[in-house]
C-alpha cells in the first residue's frame, strides 16, 4: 500500500511537470512587441531570449556604412562575451566561396561549367533509374544533379590527418541512385560543394583550403578567416551548443574534413562585413580583385525564373539573395540587396533556425517595415522539447508497469509499437543514429532507449509473473 501510494505521488509530481514546463515552453516562445530599425538591438536580444541562443554576432551594411550587434556569450562558462571578432561556424554560407574557387577556374580555362564532372573524376559515374547519369558541374552549383538530401547523413567523420577522406566522401555516395534526372530538379544535397572541392583540388593540384585562402579569402582582406580541418579551436572561436533537456548545453561537434567546402569556414562578422560589401561591388583601395571581382558578379547573374533561383552558394530572388547554414552547433544567415545597398549577416553558436529568424526580421527592418515575433519555436528547440516530454512520460508508464495496473497490458502494446516505429524510423529516411546523435537533441536518443527500457521492464514483469502464478499452481 505505501509503495502504490509513492508510485502514485511520483506519477502526480511528473504529470504536474509535463503540464508546468508545456506552458512554460509555448509563454517563452511568445514576443507581442513590435520592433523597427530604430529598436533593432532589442528585436536580436528578444530572438536569443526565445530561442535560447547563447550568443549572437550581427553586422549590418547601409550604403557602406556598418552597424554590429552582439548579444550573449561566445562562451557561457566562463563568461567571454559574443563581440564581432569571435569567430564561428557559418555552415552552408560557406559554399558560396567555393562555389566562387570553380568560377575563377572558369576564368582561367581550366574548366567549364557545362564539363561532366566524370571528365575531372573519372571514377564518378552515379546512375538513375539503372542508366549512367551525366552530371555537370552547374547542375553541383545548382543542387540539380540528382544527388539525395540524405547523404549527408553518409559522411565519414575525420581531420585532415585522415588520407584522402575529401575523396573518400565524395567515393562513398558514387552508387547512390539518384533521386532525378540531371538538371531537372532542385534538390538541396550539401555533398553537391564537395564534390566540387575534389574539383578543384584535381584541377589546381592544391588542397581546396590552400587554393580558396589564395584566390578568395586573402585577395578580399579576409584575414581573420580559416578552414576548420581538425578538432582545434582557436582562442577566438566561440564555444558550440545544441539543445539539451530544454537548455543549450556545451557541443564541441565531431570534425568532417570531407565536408569542409559545404560548412566548415569559419569566420566572424568583421571579415564577413567585407565579404558583404564585396557582393555589392565595394572593395578596398590598393586590393587586387580582379577575377574574384568578377567571379562574384557571375555568381549572382544566373537567371531568376518565377521569382527564385539557386546557383553558386546563393538564392537568387529578383530584390535580394540569401543563404543559411546550419553545423551540427552552429549556424548563420546573410541577406544581400540586388536593388540596394543593404545587407545583413548574422551568426549563431547555436544549430538551428535563430540566426535565419534575426536575420530575416533585420533585413525587413532595414526596408522599413515592422516586425513582430508572435509565436515563434525553433525547430531544434522543439524537437527537443518534445523528447523531454517523452523522456517523462516514459517515465510514468514504467511506474504504471511497476504497479501492474489492469490496463499494463495496453501500455506494453503501445511500448512495443512504439519501439518498433523508433528503431526502423529513421532508417525510412535513410538516416542513421550516428548522424542522429551528431545533429539532434541527445533527448531523441535518450527518448528512443526510454521506450526500449519501457517494454524491457516489461517483459521482465510478465516472466515474473508467470513464474509466481506457476508457482501458485502447484501448491
Amino acid at each position: 500500500m505505501v509503495i502504490s501510494m509513492k508510485c502514485k505521488f511520483i506519477r502526480l509530481i511528473i504529470t504536474a511537470m509535463i503540464c508546468i514546463l508545456s506552458v512554460g515552453y509555448l509563454l517563452s516562445h511568445y514576443d507581442g512587441k513590435k520592433y523597427t530599425i530604430e529598436n533593432v538591438e532589442d528585436y536580436v536580444g528578444s530572438i536569443c531570449k526565445i530561442g535560447g541562443v547563447p550568443g549572437m554576432s550581427v553586422v549590418m551594411l547601409d550604403n557602406g556604412q556598418e552597424y554590429y550587434i552582439n548579444v550573449g556569450y561566445a562562451d557561457k562558462n566562463d563568461k567571454i562575451e559574443m563581440t564581432s571578432e569571435i569567430r564561428c561556424e557559418l555552415g552552408s554560407t560557406t559554399k558560396a566561396f567555393t562555389a566562387l574557387d570553380i568560377l575563377i577556374l572558369e576564368q582561367d580555362g581550366k574548366l567549364n561549367r557545362t564539363d561532366a564532372v566524370k571528365d575531372y573524376l573519372p571514377w564518378f559515374r552515379p546512375t538513375y533509374d539503372g542508366n549512367e547519369a551525366n552530371i555537370m558541374i552547374e547542375h553541383l552549383l545548382c543542387h540539380t544533379s540528382g544527388i539525395p538530401v540524405w547523404t549527408i547523413a553518409n559522411l565519414p567523420e575525420g581531420t585532415i590527418q585522415d588520407v584522402n577522406l575529401l575523396e573518400n566522401t565524395v567515393k562513398g555516395i558514387q552508387s547512390v541512385p539518384l533521386d532525378n534526372p540531371p538538371g531537372t530538379v532542385h534538390c538541396y544535397a550539401t555533398i553537391n560543394y564537395d564534390v566540387l572541392a575534389l574539383i578543384i583540388e584535381k584541377i589546381s593540384g592544391m588542397s581546396y583550403e590552400a587554393f580558396t585562402q589564395k584566390n578568395v579569402l586573402e585577395p578580399l582582406g579576409m584575414t581573420d578567416s580559416y578552414f576548420r580541418i581538425d578538432n582545434a579551436k582557436s582562442e577566438q572561436t566561440a564555444q558550440g551548443y545544441r539543445y539539451a533537456f530544454m537548455r543549450a548545453a556545451n557541443y564541441d561537434a565531431p570534425a568532417f574534413y570531407g565536408n569542409t567546402a559545404a560548412g566548415y569556414l569559419v569566420s566572424n562578422t568583421e571579415d564577413l562585413s567585407i565579404w558583404m560589401k564585396a557582393q555589392m561591388g565595394i572593395f578596398d583601395e590598393g586590393i587586387t580583385t580582379e577575377k574574384v571581382e568578377h567571379a562574384i558578379n557571375i555568381s549572382h547573374s544566373y537567371p531568376v525564373e518565377n521569382g527564385q533561383h539557386y546557383f553558386a552558394g546563393w538564392n537568387l530572388y529578383d530584390t535580394y539573395f540569401s543563404h543559411g547554414g546550419n553545423n551540427p552547433n552552429f549556424s548563420s544567415n546573410v541577406f544581400v540587396g540586388r536593388t540596394d545597398k543593404k545587407a545583413v549577416f548574422v551568426l549563431s553558436n547555436i544549430c538551428g533556425s535563430a540566426s535565419a529568424k534575426a536575420a530575416d526580421g533585420i533585413y525587413r527592418m532595414m526596408h522599413g517595415e515592422t516586425v513582430k515575433p508572435g509565436l515563434w519555436v525553433d525547430g531544434n528547440s522543439l524537437l527537443d522539447f518534445i523528447c523531454t516530454i517523452v523522456c517523462l512520460v516514459e517515465g510514468c508508464i514504467m511506474i504504471l508497469l511497476f504497479e501492474k495496473k489492469k490496463y499494463a497490458g495496453m501500455i506494453a502494446f503501445f511500448c512495443l509499437l512504439m519501439a518498433v516505429i523508433v528503431l526502423l524510423l529513421p532508417y525510412f529516411f535513410h538516416y542513421n543514429y550516428f548522424a542522429l546523435s551528431v545533429w539532434v537533441s541527445p533527448c531523441l536518443l535518450i527518448a528512443i532507449v526510454g521506450i526500449e527500457i519501457c517494454l524491457a521492464e516489461y517483459i521482465i514483469l510478465y516472466i515474473y509473473s508467470r513464474k509466481n502464478s506457476e508457482k501458485k499452481g502447484h501448491i
